[in-house]
């Protein structure tokens, strides 16, 4: 069978003899005086003619030999378009977004938002992080015991991996990471978002670092295998507790002497060109 390019080249050279004959068929029509001529023209057009049959022969019998390919290349190309429809179906889809979840009493979630996002932090704690990951709960056994957090080895010997306490929902800090950790589970095995490399990065990167900064965060309670409140929950007034800022009277000087050396605002009305 003939390549594509070939099978081309014979049809071009086909069209060009027929056009030869075709003008030549026309100058024996104008050569009604001198028949001879005429005769001996006509002899060599019929030869033409038998030799353009055979080679149009031919390639009618490549042309059909070409067809199941040709057929099986249209039904390709209607399954590329397909495709390509229903990407741009997808692309054209809003990405499915959660709000979320901010715990913070400044202008955070109201109380039925609120509600609704402990509701659902419990409920994947206890299914997820206890029941499938086995991540919550107290020091299981003498080596817990023996080293709470469960890094490194006691005496050589084996280690426990760590837990988080199940007093985490007392703890602000915990709470929140859980909360965008649960946020997070969520979009990847419960709407279109997840993928099979979306769920190993929460595995292998999210999981783990918020796994490890909440035991930290908590390591008091480990160590007591009950909540500790941290002394400043019942006094914020004592000298260890957290302070956003040291002195209120120095911050109020220094925030004005900020101000003082700033440009004052444009006036009001139509920005100037420049």
């Amino acid at each position: 069978m003939a390549t594509d390019g070939g099978l081309a080249s014979q049809v071009f050279a086909l069209a060009k003899d027929i056009a030869k004959a075709e003008k030549d068929i026309k100058t024996l029509g104008e050569r009604d005086s001198d028949v001879q001529t005429a005769l001996a023209q006509l002899g060599n057009v019929q030869d033409a003619l038998e030799h353009l049959e055979e080679r149009t022969t031919g390639l009618q019998a490549e042309v059909q030999a070409l067809a199941p390919i040709k057929t099986g290349l249209d039904a390709l190309s209607k399954t590329v378009k397909k495709i390509g429809e229903d990407l741009e179906a997808l692309a054209a889809q809003p990405e499915e977004k959660l709000l979320v979840w901010n715990f913070s009493f400044d202008n955070g979630m109201d109380k039925a938002e609120a509600a609704e996002a402990w509701d659902v932090l419990i409920r994947w704690v206890r299914s997820e992080l206890q029941g499938t990951y086995g991540w919550v709960g107290w020091p299981a056994d003498i080596y817990a015991e023996q080293n709470p957090t469960g890094y490194g080895s006691v005496s050589g010997g084996p280690v426990t991996p760590p837990r988080i306490p199940p007093c985490w929902y007392r703890h602000r800090e915990a709470v929140v990471e859980l909360g965008w950790l649960c946020q997070e589970w969520i979009k990847i095995y419960r709407s279109s978002y997840g993928t099979p490399s979306r769920a190993g990065d929460w595995h292998d990167r999210y999981a783990p670092g918020v796994k490890r900064r909440v035991i930290a965060a908590l390591t008091k309670c480990i160590e007591k295998k009950e909540h500790q409140d941290d002394v400043w929950a019942s006094d914020p007034r004592h000298p260890n507790a957290p302070r956003a800022i040291d002195d209120d009277a120095t911050l109020t000087v220094y925030f004005e002497w900020d101000r003082d050396q700033r440009r004052e605002p444009p006036p009001a009305g139509p920005v100037a060109a420049n």
